[in-house]
């Protein structure tokens, strides 16, 4: 039975797992062991990442994670089949501190490596806890990145539409700024929003009227900017829940509203990323549609789990040593049909 390790240093988050599970999906994969490091409470001093803190911090956490995982799984590092890392979409530093641990790693123990794209990898992570089969319609809601896929197989994802500008993530962070409540917002806006009333105050719906699956924030937050201001006496003690619930609620009512643009008949929805760890996404979805499978939410945020389950699934595609020494990182995400419109383009220049 593969056992994979699994490195995820995409944005704040140090995470390393060691996992093992079978190809032909008969059964569920086992976590061996996971060790994080979670850098919330440095970064709050700055209200949000940091990106040279972040890489900073994975370069001094990422190693003895390594160790830890390995001492937990009593296995040693030749035992592994492979090292799965993600390699895009992120911040490129902390991206690269990741993958050059892996890439020592590989020049130790002669392994391939597996390049992850940690956005697919979220919505994989419902293979961790659940049997499901493709095709299935994939909804990734993350501190940077949503977006809505069409999963054929572990190797083809369909864009089907997605932000603008700003994540759902990011609208709750930055409505959280705006109302002082700290970082990361999210999970504190979900707390306060459940004693609120979500219809006290309106927010916008970003391309209401679009009639298909793209999505935009950027209003949602700057109207609760507009009304802090015109409001400088805004109770807070009384009125903060409503105001919370009535931001939370506009989020998640777009989100709602798009996926039902991008849903397929007869496919099951998948809900992974960060922000699927929110109570009222949760039970908004289950309300409004059939079939919709969420994350476990131990497996939402970044971790190294959803990476090495991924990994399993990619397996076939490991890149051997010493090639795999080539691997590079981007930042960026690009889906397959914007590849494809870039090399096009490219062809034409040339």
């Amino acid at each position: 039975m593969p056992i994979i390790l699994g490195i995820e240093t995409s944005c704040d988050d140090t995470s390393v797992c060691l996992l093992k599970g079978q190809l032909d999906d008969s059964e569920r994969p086992e976590v061996l062991a996971l060790s994080e490091f979670s850098q919330e409470e440095i970064l709050k001093k700055w209200g949000g990442v940091v990106p040279e803190i972040a890489a900073r911090n994975h370069m001094m956490k990422l190693s003895p994670l390594i160790e830890q995982v390995f001492e937990k799984a009593a296995l040693a590092p030749d035992q592994i089949d492979a090292i799965a890392v993600t390699t895009n979409p992120g911040l490129l530093g902390p991206l690269l501190t990741g993958l050059n641990g892996a890439k020592t790693l590989a020049l130790l123990t002669r392994k391939p490596i597996i390049p992850i794209n940690h956005l697919y990898a979220h919505i994989e992570a419902i293979h961790l806890t659940e049997k499901l089969t493709y095709p299935y319609l994939g909804m990734v809601v993350s501190g940077g990145h949503s977006l809505f896929l069409l999963v054929n197989d572990p190797t083809e994802f369909n864009f089907l539409g997605g932000t603008l500008d700003e994540a759902a993530g990011e609208a709750f962070d930055k409505g959280g700024k705006l109302l002082g409540l700290g970082y990361p917002a999210g999970k504190i806006i979900d707390q306060l929003a459940s004693t609120g009333n979500p219809k006290r105050y309106p927010f916008p719906i970003g391309l209401k009227n679009s009639k298909d699956c793209n999505l935009s924030f950027s209003g949602t937050k700057t109207s609760l900017r507009t009304f802090l201001e015109k409001n400088p006496e805004f109770d807070r003690e009384n009125d903060l829940a409503d105001l919370c619930a009535s931001y939370q609620e506009s989020i998640v009512d777009s989100l709602a509203l798009k996926l039902g643009f991008a849903k397929k008949p007869g496919l099951p929805i998948v809900v992974g990323g960060g922000v699927a760890a929110n109570s009222r996404l949760r039970a908004v979805l289950q309300q409004r549609f059939e079939d919709v499978h969420f994350v476990a939410p131990k497996f939402c945020t970044d971790n190294g789990a959803m990476i090495a389950n991924y990994g399993l699934r990619l397996l076939p595609q490991a890149i051997p040593f010493p090639e795999c020494l080539e691997v590079d990182a981007r930042g960026k995400f690009l889906s397959k049909e914007k590849r494809l419109e870039q090399a096009r383009r490219k062809k034409r220049q040339v």
